[in-house]
């Protein structure tokens, strides 16, 4: 069982009623945003209550709740956790707002270069995060079958957009590239974007070119920067 926030009132839910994607998820139509703490403090909540605000502008779902109130039940969450390093998680669904945490368990191993593979398949909203998830966990699952830490989206004409679980950068002739469009609007994406020493282009990247790129990695909320 899972304690969690739900409309602003403690209660314990099954695990599996919370896991995206899976046949025992419990809630197919709405949006969820999931960042980490440290030492107790959210990283960039703002951004990421912006980008489900506007989520729920896109798609015309009601939240009952202000972002300041929902600001308020995270720092409550947080605070009840006795461990520092959290994951949190909000799940925005028809007439309920669910929050919940839990530990935030990273192998350091992964910062020493990851493997990936491609899987052909799209999302057919990118750029929302919705709990209809089934693509990206499918996907996901290839690359943990794979013994892949992620699995990178392509279309049939081998155009690569985005992770399962992340955004992509590559690096040539010292110059950051990355998709414009036609992808999640990550949030550790776009501090990149923003804060990068390097001069940061967008671009288009097929998988018969991966060969020509200097450098990869991979960004998300969660984990950082992960080099591929």
């Amino acid at each position: 069982m899972v304690n969690a926030l739900t409309n602003n009132k403690w209660e314990s839910i099954p695990k599996e009623n919370l896991q995206l994607g899976a046949e025992t998820f419990a809630y197919e139509t709405g949006l969820y945003e999931t960042f980490r703490t440290l030492n107790h403090h959210p990283v960039f909540l703002e951004p990421h209550l912006d980008r489900l605000f506007n989520s729920a502008k896109l798609t015309q779902l009601k939240i009952e709740y202000t972002q300041q109130e929902i600001w308020e039940m995270i720092q409550e969450i947080i605070e009840k956790s006795p461990n520092p390093n959290q994951r949190v998680r909000i799940l925005a669904v028809p007439k309920k707002l669910i929050l919940y945490t839990s530990s935030l368990e990273l192998s350091h191993l992964i910062y020493k270069g990851v493997s990936v593979i491609t899987v052909e398949t799209n999302r057919v909203h990118p750029e929302i995060k919705t709990t209809d998830y089934r693509t990206c966990l499918t996907a996901w699952k290839s690359a943990n079958d794979s013994r892949c830490f992620e699995a990178i989206l392509m279309d049939k004409n081998g155009i690569l957009f985005e992770g399962s679980r992340s955004n992509i950068f590559w690096i040539i002739n010292k110059k950051l590239f990355t998709r414009k469009r036609d992808v999640l609007p990550g949030i550790t994406r776009q501090t990149i974007i923003n804060r990068s020493s390097f001069p940061v282009e967008f671009g288009i990247l097929k998988k018969s070119g991966i060969s020509k790129i200097d450098e990869c990695f991979l960004t998300n909320s969660g984990s950082g920067i992960i080099p591929v």
